[in-house]
């Protein structure tokens, strides 16, 4: 295995992160939090929508852009909603996902303190991407005169593939927790 590979699929060879007890396909966990972050940065930045009256905007507009639109027209709620539901758990997600990944070693106080933040955040998900999904599904019921780009779909692959991350993640998580908890009955 080349470096480059070794090191996006187990990370620092020196650290006993979950990366290097992984088997099978959950092995490339990693490359998809990278593809899922690169998408969801996508996701936030270009632009989502074309409208002419949708939820008071007009002019085409990207997550970054259609949030101060909103606080401007004095939707204030809509806009935080819309950054936490799209912008902030995603992004928690995938850095507890990362760090946990990569960074926290299995037998570090950090790594069970992040594991149990990932449950959380794992168990909200389908909620996350189904309120984003009914979103959507809005939107393009809202007339003619509004337009959904690439950036709808950027989003909604990004949130799926951190809900299978999260599902794929918490399983190993648990197999480790259990071989603690065995180890300290001995």
């Amino acid at each position: 295995m080349s470096w480059v590979k070794k090191r996006i699929l187990l990370g620092r060879p020196d650290r006993q992160t979950i990366a290097k007890y992984a088997k099978g396909s959950d092995r490339y966990l990693g490359v998809l939090l990278i593809v899922s972050a690169a998408l969801l940065g996508l996701a936030i930045t270009q632009p989502m929508i074309t409208t002419m009256g949708f939820s008071g905007l007009d002019g085409t507009y990207s997550l970054l852009t259609a949030i101060p639109e909103l606080f401007k027209d004095g939707r204030g709620g809509l806009a935080v909603l819309i950054a936490v539901l799209t912008i902030i758990l995603p992004i928690i997600l995938l850095s507890t996902a990362f760090d946990l990944w990569y960074k926290h070693e299995l037998s570090d106080s950090k790594f069970l303190r992040k594991s149990r933040l990932l449950k959380q955040l794992g168990r909200i998900w389908l909620i996350l991407l189904g309120l984003v999904l009914i979103a959507i599904y809005y939107a393009t019921q809202a007339g003619a005169d509004t337009t959904l780009h690439l950036a709808v779909y950027y989003l909604v692959i990004s949130l799926a593939l951190q809900k299978l991350i999260a599902a794929r993640l918490i399983p190993l998580i648990n197999a480790v927790e259990f071989v603690e908890i065995e180890g300290d009955i001995d």
